[in-house]
């Protein structure tokens, strides 16, 4: 790449965005930012790309939702779901494991909602290699299944701090569950810092406590 074009160095880039260094080579990876390396191997970013991010900001006024489930009717009633509790919510639909781990890859989601048995690649699955990541974790996950308690078990623990509830899902308790999680993300009037979550509704489903 030639020396003269204009170009961040990523540390330039996560302190301007107020991200971390991956999320800006995630960025890169999904060509949402043009970057290369240096002869010396430093990562350098395109100025006009990196321009384009800092003139739209980071601050997000509503979560960015990621859902997965291979069923087309449960994966519609559950963004229906979400659009009821979150209205204005960016939404994005995907099938299976694989493809929410792009989905999460591209568009930085603040909560996940997965069903638990999928081809390919299943929830649980999907979640540990989440955890397992170098990456910036979204905020929440909520986990949805029809499975008895001897199937889960069968499958292995889920990762910490994953909501699970019952398929299909209450709708009081499912928007509840969702408004509570996104309620720390708004930001205030004068910078995109998270501010305390207004008093939050309890949800019956339960936090599995797994191992990471």
């Amino acid at each position: 790449m030639p020396s003269e074009i204009r170009a961040y160095t990523t540390v330039d880039v996560a302190r301007r965005l107020d991200v971390s260094l991956q999320t800006v080579q995630r960025w890169v990876d999904a060509g949402i930012l043009t970057g290369w390396k240096t002869p010396g191997g430093h990562r350098r970013i395109d100025a006009a790309s990196a321009e384009r991010l800092f003139a739209q900001g980071r601050a997000r006024t509503m979560p960015v939702v990621v859902v997965i489930d291979n069923k087309p009717t449960a994966r519609e009633r559950l963004v229906a779901l979400i659009r009821q509790a979150l209205p204005g919510a960016e939404v994005a639909a995907v099938e299976d494991g694989f493809q929410g781990l792009v989905a999460i890859g591209r568009v930085d989601p603040d909560i996940i909602v997965t069903e638990v048995r999928m081809p390919h690649m299943d929830g649980i699955e999907m979640l540990r290699s989440l955890v397992g990541a170098a990456l910036p974790k979204p905020r929440a996950f909520i986990a949805v299944t029809g499975l008895t308690e001897p199937e889960l078990t069968a499958l292995g623990p889920l990762p910490r701090n994953v909501l699970l509830l019952r398929k299909p899902p209450n709708a009081e308790e499912f928007i509840a569950a969702l408004q509570d999680r996104a309620g720390c993300m708004k930001p205030t009037a004068a910078s995109p810092s998270m501010v305390s979550a207004p008093e939050k509704r309890k949800t019956r489903g339960r936090h599995v406590q797994g191992s990471e």
